[in-house]
C-alpha cells in the first residue's frame, strides 16, 4: 500500500477527485509506484517517508497529465509535445536520486592532492639492434 493518497495527488494536481472510478484509478498508479521503488530499493520502511511520499505523488500527477503516453498531439496546424514519459508510471532519474542519494556516489575515491613520486628512474637507453633479427624472420 502507498504512503501518499489520492487526496495528495488531488493537492499536487490542483483539483478534486471525487469520482470513485478516477480514485480507484490514483491509487493503483501510487501502488505500481511503491512497487517499482521497491523492486529496486527493497523495504520501503527503509526510505525517508516524505520523500517517498513526494516522489509516488510527482509520478502519479505527471501520469495523470498524460494518461495514454502519448508523445505529441496536433491540432490543425499546433503540436503540443508531451514529456518522454511511457504509459506506464515513471519515475524519473532526479526522482530516484531523491530517493537513494548515494547511488550516484562515484565508485572510486580520489586524492584531493597529487605527490609526484620520488623514485629515479634508469635513463632511457636505445633499443638494442640485433642484425642476426631480420635472418631469423
Amino acid at each position: 500500500m502507498a504512503v501518499a493518497t489520492y487526496e495528495d495527488v488531488a493537492v499536487a494536481i490542483g483539483r478534486p477527485i471525487s469520482d470513485t472510478t478516477e480514485q480507484a484509478q490514483v491509487t493503483y498508479w501510487l501502488d505500481a509506484v511503491e512497487l517499482q521503488i521497491k523492486a529496486r530499493l527493497g523495504d520501503v520502511a527503509d526510505l525517508d517517508q516524505d520523500v517517498l511520499k513526494y516522489v509516488e505523488v510527482e509520478a502519479v500527477a505527471t501520469k495523470m497529465q498524460n494518461p495514454n503516453g502519448y508523445q505529441s498531439e496536433t491540432i490543425d496546424d499546433y503540436t503540443y509535445r508531451f514529456g518522454t514519459e511511457t504509459r506506464r508510471v515513471t519515475i524519473l532519474d532526479e526522482w530516484w536520486q531523491l530517493l537513494d542519494p548515494d547511488s550516484s556516489a562515484p565508485s572510486a575515491s580520489i586524492r584531493p592532492g597529487f605527490e609526484p613520486d620520488r623514485v629515479g628512474w634508469a635513463a632511457a637507453v636505445p633499443p638494442y639492434f640485433d642484425p642476426e633479427w631480420d635472418r631469423l624472420r
